[in-house]
Parts: structure tokens; sequence; C-alpha cells
């Protein structure tokens, strides 16, 4: 297909070959090494201790009286995370991260966070297992003594990820004109068109608030009103500051292509299914308290990042 064709197609509007295109654009300009690291090194690390013989004793006894208890129950909190309870389990996981890294990648080289997101994922790799255990142990351990295990909680951590870098890609696009032009009478910069990233914790907050809300159907994670009002005022509260001090998300005059546009409805409809699937509608038996401190875990990192990072998130040309 020639160029021509290529914008003949899409002009006629998004298409799968179209987001294919625009992932590949999105990191043709970076070391094919990049994306290697992204998506081979840990499914790899997945399959080979699924193999290895003795690494079942890994997984994390829910009998144990806290973390510290011993070495052995420090070693097995973390290391639970990266063993399984079965080959589906397994395929599962290894999946569920494909399809992150998928998108929360093109998404960092969009929004200049390639390193970010290396940093990122060392601190999920060493703190979110800890924390995981921790909190699945002191729920779930007055329920059941059933060992616990799995990649879940760090691809939990990816979900939140993606959150945040989801709002930062998307503020880093061109608007159609330059948001000088749109100014007119009482008009400022908070009127220009772009996306401030700093509202991804609006739809954290309120993503939270109807998990906490929804009755998931399982005894151990009952729906908590009270925390959902919480989490749905303090979704209120920031929309409201973040409406008084950089304005409201303006998207209708950035000038995308289809093609990445329909990469943003990907990364969103994931990011959606992955808080649905993880959260709201778990099946029995999955650790959802695990699931829930990665999505808190991965969500703060970056968004901590880039409120220390002080400079204008939202388009301002």
């Amino acid at each position: 297909m020639t160029g021509d064709e290529a914008a003949a197609g899409d002009a006629d509007g998004p298409t799968v070959r179209g987001l294919v295109r625009s992932v590949a654009t999105a990191v043709a300009s970076r070391p094919p090494l990049d994306l290697f690291l992204a998506a081979v090194p840990i499914p790899l690390l997945l399959v080979t201790l699924s193999v290895l013989p003795g690494t079942e004793a890994w997984r994390f006894s829910l009998a144990a009286d806290g973390v510290l208890e011993s070495r052995t129950t420090l070693w097995t909190a973390f290391a639970s995370s990266f063993v399984h309870t079965s080959d589906t389990h397994l395929v599962d996981n290894v999946v569920n991260y494909w399809l992150l890294i998928g998108v929360a990648y093109p998404l960092s080289v969009i929004a200049g966070w390639r390193r970010r997101l290396l940093y990122s994922m060392i601190v999920y790799l060493t703190v979110v297992p800890l924390l995981s255990a921790w909190a699945t142990l002191s729920v779930l351990g007055t329920v059941t003594n059933a060992p616990a295990a799995g990649f879940s909680d760090i691809n939990g951590a990816l979900l939140g990820y993606l959150l945040v870098v989801w709002f930062a890609a998307l503020s880093r696009e061109r608007p159609a004109t330059d948001p000088a032009d749109t100014r007119s009478g009482d008009h400022t910069n908070r009127d220009a068109i772009g996306v401030d990233a700093r509202w991804s914790i609006v739809v954290a907050l309120g993503a939270l608030a109807v998990v906490f809300l929804a009755p998931g159907g399982i005894f151990y994670f009952p729906p908590l009103p009270i925390v959902a009002a919480l989490f749905g005022i303090s979704a209120v509260v920031a929309a409201v500051a973040l409406r008084r001090t950089v304005g409201r998300p303006r998207i209708g005059g950035l000038d995308l292509q289809p093609s990445r546009e329909l990469l943003y409805v990907t990364a969103g409809s994931v990011a959606f299914a992955g808080v649905v699937g993880s959260l709201v509608f778990v099946p029995f038996g999955s650790n959802i308290y695990a699931h829930l401190i990665g999505f808190v875990v991965g969500f703060t990192v970056p968004y901590v990042a880039l409120a220390v990072d002080g400079r204008p998130a939202a388009v301002s040309r």
C-alpha cells in the first residue's frame, strides 16, 4: 500500500490496519531492543518458572502469621507473584500482560515516558508483590489457608499505569489550531484545546467508587457503599479543582488521524475491560485484593511522578 492509499484509508475512518500502522509508527523511532525488553523477558521468566521443579513451593501461604514471620515467608510473599497455580492461570496472565504492555508501550512513546515506564516497572516488580501479599494475608488469611500465587497483581499495576499514560499521551497531541487562536474576549489558556494528564485522577477515583459499590458476587469482597461514596466525593472534588486550575478537557479540536484515534480507543477499551474484569466482575477464587493493591500502586507511581515533574501537562502551544 502506498502512502497516498494509506492516507486515503485513514480518511475513510479508523481500521484495524490503521491501528497496526499507528502502533508501528509510534515505536519505529525507538530501537527494536526496547520492544523486546518490554514484551519478552517477563513472559519468558513466568513460563520458565512454571516448568522448573520446586517452584510450586513459592506460593504464599495464607496460614502465615505475617509477611515478616520468617525468611521463607518473606521470600514466598515476593516470589508468589511470579508462579502460578495452573497452566491456564499462567496463560491468562501472560496474555493480559501482552494486552496491557501492547498499548501502554506505544502510549509511553507518544508521551515521552519510555524511561518512566521502565522505572515504574521496577517499582511494580519489587514493591507490588510484597504489598499485595500483605493485603491478601490481612483480609483473606482469616477466610482461607489456601496458597496465593499469580502475576495478576503486577498486571493490575500496569492497568493503573495505563490509565495515567493514556491521558499523558493525549496531552501531547497537537491541536488542529494553535490554542492562541482560540482565545477571544475573556477566554484564557484554560479554554485552549487539549487535555491535562492530571485529569486521570478523576477517572481513577471514579473507577474505585464503582469497584467498591458494585456487587462483585464474591462474599469476601462485598459492596462497601461508604467507601464508594468517599471515592465518589473525592472524584467530584478533584474534578472541580482541576476545572478551576487547568480547565476542562477539550479534545474536539485535536488533529488526530483516525488510526491514532483507534489507538486511544483500543487502549481505553483495554483499560475499561481490565477494571471490569479484574476489579468488578471477578470469578470466585480470584484474589481481588491483590488486583486492587496493584491498581492503586500502579496508578500512584506515575501520577506522583507527573505531579512532582511540575511541568504543564496540557498542550499550550
